[in-house]
């Protein structure tokens, strides 16, 4: 066992400082001997030396005391120094406490660096201290802004510019600064934001998902500049008293389409509702966007149909009375069999109109169902029912002419040309009746004219009895009903004439086409509406007409001489008497029902006649002319004239 006899007073500390700068490290003892150790090595060792260590000692009165020196050169950092003291006698040798030299070189970046936009043109800059060594402070921050450089000992501060441009990126780096100088740079970007002068277009897409109405939200801000890009986009759901019902942001970060997209839900209790979206960025809020209205839509109104010609419908609608930023994407349109309840056909109609052929369109009844479409699906549909057949027009004007007849009975004959041309009013039967007070009916018939392409004939003779009041009715008929009757009243009347050669009377008539003494009743018809009449029948009528009058003219110059009577036939036009010489030739336009039916059956007739007789075609009939009166006059009663009335 032994005394330690050396007591090292001056214990060396452990020095942090910054590179190449001087450090001394001190330490101080009663003793013999004291020196410095480097790393265990002597600090005179000229390896020591040349990395910029030296001694120096002293001694006062027993008390030696040694200094240190060291240069924080960069290979020098955390360097171990000890002090050693010895003595001689006796002899101990005892070391001090470890002390490390640490030097501090540039300091490293800042760390978390950002932003915060106060403004559009004014951003926040913040950042976090880098590491340094204790009792190495950090003198300050050096930072590039653009062509600006500045130093701050803070670690934030506030950038502006004048008018900035969204267009151009901004570069910012901030270095710390400690006594070895500038340390690495830390370096953050950003726009300036600023308001677009025209917003960027926005558009919302609804999905129907059963109950579910989901809104896609798309935002192209393809136009804009980095610094013009929303940076909060809202999307607010109305009712239609624009009252808010929900409020959602979506987020607005850009994908490679250039492109903000988020998804919304809408609230189950609205079928009808407004979006609106507002957009908004640090240099303030965006233009107002269009508004989006949604809702079913109701139904369409004034569903009407016509037809063009004999095989082709129009049908016409009125669209359902929307918002304007409701838009109507399409209308379906359902055609049902009404007869048959079966659904002929679906169509999608872009326009409030459509077309379509049907060859047999008289015989169809049509239900047209229209229901119009459009983001949110099929709104409330509408419907109507058409027959395109109608109840034909009644006669409305008749005229007959006496031209033969002897004392009992007159020939009643007549000749009627029918063009038919499509309309709805068609008939598809013409019936004659002829009917006289004494006799009864004397002549029915029922003519078939539905089928008929070409022009046909209706012709008929009757005998009818002289001095009765007679009616010859025509009635047209189709499958929807038939028209009034037109009713003609007449009576054959004859007039008596005494011969200078002979006692006993003789009957006469006052016109006559045939040399044997018979009737011959010439009745002309005329129908209501526009018609048009073949070109060639007229031509052929008008001809035959002229042949009839100058044959006619003749008879009756015969007659008048051998009998000794004027020349004079009696006419009547349905509404009064009038002596003529002349004749009518007319022709009767009808319409069928179907004009596109390759066959051609010949007219079918159902008959009935009290007395028989002959058919002559002594005459044309027109039905198509307008005016006249369905009502019959009454039979004039002029005992003079003794014509046929």
């Amino acid at each position: 066992m032994y005394t330690v006899l050396v007591n090292i007073t001056v214990q060396p500390v452990s020095i942090n400082t910054t590179l190449n700068s001087t450090v001394v490290f001190s330490c101080e003892v009663i003793a013999d001997d004291l020196s410095f150790r480097v790393n265990n090595t002597p600090a005179t060792d000229e390896a020591n030396m040349n990395k910029g260590f030296s001694v120096t000692t002293s001694n006062n009165g027993g008390t030696r005391r040694a200094e240190l020196q060291a240069i924080a050169y960069e290979y020098n950092n955390n360097t171990e120094v000890r002090c050693r003291a010895s003595t001689d006698d006796p002899p101990q040798i005892v070391f001090s406490d470890t002390a490390i030299l640490m030097i501090q070189g540039l300091l490293d970046s800042v760390v978390d660096l950002n932003y915060t936009f106060i403004n559009g043109s004014s951003v926040l800059l913040t950042w976090t201290a880098p590491y340094t060594l204790d009792n190495v402070p950090i003198t300050g921050y050096y930072i590039v802004n653009g062509l600006v450089n500045i130093t701050t000992t803070n670690k934030s501060i506030i950038l502006s510019a004048t008018n900035p441009d969204p267009c151009i990126l901004n570069n910012v780096s901030v270095s710390p600064i400690n006594d070895v100088g500038i340390g690495s740079s830390n370096n953050i970007s950003f726009y300036y934001e600023t308001v677009p002068l025209i917003t960027p277009p926005v558009s919302v897409v609804p999905v129907v998902n059963g109950q579910l109405i989901s809104l896609n939200i798309s935002i192209n801000v393809s136009e804009l500049c980095d610094g013009e890009y929303p940076n909060n986009a809202t999307v607010n759901i109305l009712n239609i008293n624009n009252e808010i019902q929900d409020s959602t942001s979506i987020p607005t970060q850009v994908n490679d389409q250039l492109m903000i997209t988020g998804v919304i839900t809408v609230p189950n209790n609205l079928n009808t509702f407004i979006v609106n979206v507002s957009l908004s960025n640090n240099g303030g809020k965006y233009l107002p966007t269009p508004s989006f209205g949604f809702g079913f839509l109701g139904p369409v109104t004034n569903i009407d149909s016509s037809i063009d010609n004999c095989s082709t419908i129009d049908i016409t609608w009125t669209a359902p009375t929307v918002d304007d930023r409701v838009s109507i994407l399409y209308y379906i349109l359902r055609i049902y069999d009404t007869i048959t309840g079966s659904l002929v056909d679906t169509v999608s109609v872009d326009d409030t109109s459509y077309q379509f052929v049907d060859n047999n369109l008289f015989i169809h009844r049509y239900t047209y169902v229209i229901t119009g479409v459009n983001e949110l699906g099929e709104g409330i549909s509408n419907n109507d029912t058409f027959s395109y057949q109608r109840v034909p027009q009644s006669v409305t004007e008749a005229g007959f002419n006496i031209a033969a007849f002897n004392q009992t009975s007159a020939n009643v004959s007549f000749n009627i040309p029918i063009t038919l041309e499509c309309t709805g009013e068609a008939p598809g039967n013409i019936s004659v009746t002829i009917e006289c007070n004494g006799t009864g009916v004397v002549y029915n018939d029922t003519t078939l004219v539905e089928y008929a392409k070409r022009p046909m004939i209706i012709t008929g003779s009757v005998l009818v009895p002289l001095y009765q009041q007679c009616n010859i009715t025509v009635v047209f008929s189709n499958g929807v009903g038939s028209s009034d009757p037109f009713i003609l009243a007449f009576v054959a009347n004859i007039l008596p004439t005494t011969s200078s050669t002979s006692a006993t009377s003789t009957i006469s008539p006052t016109v006559s086409t045939r040399t044997s003494s018979s009737v011959i009743i010439i009745i002309s018809v005329f129908a209501g509406g526009g018609l048009v009449i073949l070109p060639m029948i007229i031509i052929f009528c008008c001809l035959s007409l002229r042949l009839y009058h100058k044959k006619k003219l003749r008879i009756e110059r015969r007659a008048s001489e051998s009998h000794g009577l004027p020349n004079e036939r009696v006419s009547f036009d349905g509404s009064s008497a009038h002596s003529s010489v002349g004749s009518t030739t007319q022709e009767t336009k009808l319409c069928p029902s179907q004009s596109t039916n390759t066959s051609e059956p010949h007219a079918s007739t159902t008959k009935e006649a009290a007395t028989g007789g002959g058919a002559t075609a002594s005459g044309t009939t027109v039905i198509g002319a307008t005016g006249g009166d369905t009502n019959p006059p009454a039979i004039p009663d002029d005992e003079e004239s003794k014509g046929a009335t």
